[in-house]
């Protein structure tokens, strides 16, 4: 009896075994054809709007060939190639660009007449290549768009042929190649300062890697690209930081156009999933890279507030000791020259703290100077302090300039007191005036004296840089000029290829009025 009734439940248990195995192997393979079938919807779904930008690009084109106009005629026609292609018909896109070049031949346009339409014809060619990987005939056509770009002489083209070849470049494995002909791209939109149109090539290339099915090309555009980003921060952090902002969001929506492009590159069902494991890679790396983003831009905010308080601090702390010593200097004997020393000094630092936390010269303040009688009366000031023999020279100063002469007229009188001062018997001081552009101007302070030792240049506009007795001078003068320059939009500099004698140069910016 025992025995029977452990047979029933074994028997029992296998039934109830084997059913849960049915019912599981059901349910898996349910969710796998809902998965087939939902990628094969999103696949048919691309396709679709492959075809439509077919459609609308091709309508375009026969448009502008009927009225003549070959040039957007091209770039058209070589958008339905791209477009005909991403659905994976390439015979279509090539029959659409032969039957453009025979239009032209038939209307007797030749690559010499008109090179830029061929531009166009020969780079659907390399895209259509490029999208199957045929790097050996999108060589070819590489060559033959780099001719045509030479004879169009278009500044547009011949960006447009630079980040050809660098996509070209990546997808070869070439990066050091790549990477110069992304250099003189960037090279030429930085000298500019055209940072916005720096970025849309660089998010048009990542685009075409995209577009070229290629991950690792992907990567390496984007490691580029955020290297380019991080030298543009380095350099001009503050103003950048909302450009950085604005070129993320850019990204994050370039990526779900990447997601959506990426999507369309197949035809069978083990091409579409490499593709989307793909996406999903470079969705992770742009989710990576807008992180690494966000966290610097937080940080280096963080810096900003921090040097800001600490400025501020500083400069309260400066003004409240000028301010408490005053009353003490007021009650020492005022004929003692270290008195007299001390209160100068005191004073400096009070002007150097009242200078550091106000707010820069307002543009309106500014007004035109006849510099002839400004820079003759400057020289009447110091003519008396110089030694036998020497003399004070003013050259090129004359005619008018846009300033804030109560500053300027401070930052120069220092100077020339102090040229006078080391300038020997039978030497020479100079004042001299250079106009720089519409709206910059340059005061040169030149001396024949023994000037300034090279240990000591480097922190020479740094106040409170080392301790030293401050009966040979408090060192604050240079600080304070520098302070007033830049106050005003300019800068306070010495040139150092002045190897005899001492030479500063004051450089002034200003708004046309």
């Amino acid at each position: 009896m025992k025995k029977h009734l452990r047979t029933f439940a074994s028997s029992a248990v296998l039934n109830v075994y084997k059913n849960l195995l049915t019912d599981f192997n059901t349910i898996i393979m349910r969710r796998l054809l809902s998965i087939v079938i939902l990628l094969a919807a999103g696949v048919i779904s691309v396709m679709a709007g492959a075809q439509a930008d077919y459609a609308k690009y091709l309508k375009a084109y026969n448009s502008q060939m009927a009225a003549r106009q070959y040039l957007p005629a091209s770039r058209s026609m070589a958008k339905a190639a791209v477009a005909c292609a991403d659905a994976t018909n390439y015979e279509g896109a090539f029959k659409l660009i032969a039957g453009f070049d025979k239009s032209l031949a038939e209307r007797k346009i030749t690559p010499d007449s008109m090179p830029a339409p061929y531009f166009y014809s020969a780079k659907a060619r390399y895209d259509v290549y490029q999208r199957f990987s045929n790097h050996a005939s999108a060589q070819v056509w590489l060559k033959r768009m780099a001719n045509h770009a030479k004879k169009a002489g278009n500044d547009e083209i011949a960006t447009e042929m630079l980040l050809s070849e660098a996509q070209y470049y990546y997808s070869t494995d070439n990066n050091e190649m790549a990477d110069r002909c992304m250099a003189r791209v960037i090279r030429k939109f930085d000298a500019a300062k055209d940072y916005k149109d720096a970025d849309k090539a660089y998010r048009e290339l990542i685009g075409r890697a995209v577009d070229a099915d290629d991950a690792r090309l992907v990567e390496r555009t984007y490691e580029s690209y955020m290297h380019w980003r991080d030298s543009i921060e380095a350099a001009n952090a503050d103003t950048e930081l909302l450009k950085v902002k604005k070129a993320m969001a850019d990204t994050v929506a370039e990526m779900k156009r990447m997601d959506h492009t990426i999507t369309a590159r197949t035809g069978t069902m083990v091409t579409f999933i490499s593709l989307f494991i793909i996406s999903l890679a470079a969705l992770a790396l742009g989710a990576l890279f807008y992180w690494r983003v966000v966290v610097k831009s937080r940080r280096m905010k963080r810096r900003a507030m921090e040097a800001d308080e600490r400025n501020a601090a500083k400069s309260a702390m400066l003004q409240n000791m000028a301010t408490s010593l005053k009353p003490t200097i007021d009650r020492l004997d005022q004929s003692n020259p270290a008195v007299q020393t001390l209160r100068g000094y005191v004073e400096n630092v009070g002007i150097l703290s009242e200078l550091d936390s106000s707010a820069p010269k307002d543009p309106s303040a500014m007004e035109n100077v006849n510099l002839e009688p400004f820079c003759n009366e400057l020289a009447a000031e110091v003519r008396p302090l110089l030694k036998s023999g020497a003399k004070l020279v003013l050259d090129g100063t004359r005619g008018w300039a846009r300033i804030d002469a109560g500053e300027v007229r401070n930052i120069l009188a220092y100077l020339l007191d102090n040229a006078v001062k080391f300038t020997p018997e039978g030497g020479k001081v100079v004042l001299a005036y250079r106009k720089r552009g519409a709206n910059s101007h340059q005061f040169i302070v030149s001396d024949s004296g023994p000037g300034i030792p090279e240990e000591e240049r480097e922190d020479l506009f740094k106040a409170f840089n080392s301790s030293h007795d401050i009966s040979d001078g408090d060192g604050l003068g240079l600080p304070i000029c520098a302070l007033r320059a830049d106050k005003m939009g300019g800068s306070l500099t010495l040139d150092s290829t002045v190897t005899k004698g001492t030479s500063f140069i004051l450089t002034i910016h200003t708004q046309s009025h």
